[in-house]
Order: structure tokens, then C-alpha cells, then sequence
């Protein structure tokens, strides 16, 4: 700034002296300096360039894109409602604490924002922790809720795969004591009561339990301790 503030001087002594018709050879010399102080700061090319974009691993949706995702939005919210689930809704950001070691290596993934009134915050990186803490938070031992909204991931983005760092998640979750596989069978149901009404053609559900994974790592010795990471890097894995 103060290079700036001496150019802007250089150039008035340049004015001052052709409104006092010096000596040309006087306004040459001046004129010079004023020019080398121009090349100094850069000139024009020195300036930074304002670029309209949207932030890496995120895009625009228009009227079009908007159209067909309030389809789906509806039939979703639709469906998860004739089941009788509830809608909740939860910040976009949390304290740091609480998501701090909930996804294993991923974690390295979630969005840490600075200080602000003494928190430490972060953006949220799924729905599952934030429904978590909201049911602790409220004492909440049954409940069936969906939450349809935008999580953020500090991953490499792939734009042409479809692997965003803003995107949205579907939750449907039902909490609490219920008879054996009575919730998993109707989350089935519902999944095939979407998929229908979306009228994308034929499709097919598979199913996988957890507790085939869970023998898998048993019998090739995985210790506890590094049960969540090798599970995190299964997960990467082609189904």
C-alpha cells in the first residue's frame, strides 16, 4: 500500500509540472520514474484476478437438476412417512469433540472450522453422529426418524464419478428395543416401496449381515483395537 501511495504522488508531481509547462526534459525524468515504480508493483498483471467458481469438490444445480431431485425428495419423505417416522434436523456443524474419533482413518476427512466464541467446530461429516448425540442429548430410547440433508467430506473430489465434498445422505434409523429383525425387514420394505415409486426399472436388493463380516475377521485374527480401521477399509472395497 505505501508503494501505491508513492506512485500516486510520482504521478501527481508528473501533472503538477505539465500544468506548469516545465521543461520537457524535467517531465521526461519524472515521467520515467513514475513508469519504473509502475513496473515495481507489477502493473496490471500484479493484480489478483477474481475468478467465479464454485469451491473444489462442489457444484451448481439448476432449475432442471432441482426438478428431479424434489421428485425424489418427495417420494422418499413420502414413504419414510407412511412408516411413521419423524424428521429431525441437526447443525451443519458440531463441536470438534464430538465427532472426533467416531470414523476410524476417515476422520482425517471431516472439516475443522477456527475457534469461534471458544468452541472448536467442525462440519458435520454424516447424519448417524449427530443423531447420536440428539437422542443422548434428549434421553430418547425410542424413535423412528429420517433426516435428509448436506454432510461434508475433505476428500479428494472425483466430479466425473460423482464423489463430492458437499453432498446429501438419506437417513432412515429406527432406535430402540423391537423384536428381532422387525426393523431391518421393514427398512427392506421401504427401500423397495422407493426404488418402485421412482419407477427406475427392475432392481435388486442384496442383503449382508454383519455378523458374517464379524466371523471373517475372527477367524483371521483381527485383534479388537483394529476392528474399526480394517472395517473402514473394507468398506472401500467393490461389494
Amino acid at each position: 500500500m505505501a508503494d501505491e501511495a508513492a506512485m500516486r504522488q510520482q504521478a501527481e508531481v508528473v501533472r503538477r509540472l505539465k500544468q506548469d509547462k516545465a521543461e520537457p526534459d524535467e517531465i521526461a525524468k519524472e515521467v520515467a520514474k513514475l513508469l519504473e515504480m509502475k513496473a515495481q508493483l507489477g502493473g496490471d498483471e500484479g493484480k489478483h484476478k477474481f475468478v467465479l467458481k464454485t469451491p473444489k469438490g462442489t457444484r451448481d444445480y439448476g432449475p432442471k437438476q432441482m426438478a428431479i431431485r424434489e421428485r425424489v425428495f418427495n417420494a422418499i419423505i413420502a414413504c419414510f412417512k407412511r412408516h411413521g417416522a419423524e424428521v429431525i434436523d441437526t447443525p451443519v456443524f458440531e463441536l470438534k469433540e464430538t465427532l472426533t474419533g467416531k470414523y476410524g482413518e476417515d476422520s482425517k476427512l471431516i472439516y475443522d472450522l477456527k475457534d469461534q466464541g471458544g468452541e472448536l467446530l467442525s462440519l458435520r461429516y454424516d447424519l448417524t453422529v449427530p443423531f447420536a448425540r440428539y437422542l443422548a442429548m434428549n434421553k430418547i430410547t425410542n424413535i423412528k426418524r429420517y433426516h435428509i440433508a448436506k454432510v461434508y467430506r475433505r476428500d479428494n473430489p472425483a466430479m466425473t464419478r460423482g464423489r463430492y465434498r458437499e453432498f446429501y445422505q438419506c437417513d432412515f434409523d429406527i432406535a430402540g428395543q423391537f423384536d428381532p429383525m422387525i426393523p431391518d425387514a421393514e427398512c427392506l420394505k421401504i427401500v423397495q416401496e422407493i426404488l418402485s415409486d421412482l419407477q427406475l426399472g427392475d432392481f435388486l436388493i442384496k442383503v449382508n449381515d454383519r455378523r458374517i463380516l464379524d466371523g471373517m475377521f475372527a477367524v483371521c485374527g483381527v485383534p479388537d483395537s483394529k476392528f474399526r480401521t480394517i472395517c473402514s477399509s473394507v468398506d472401500k472395497l467393490d461389494k
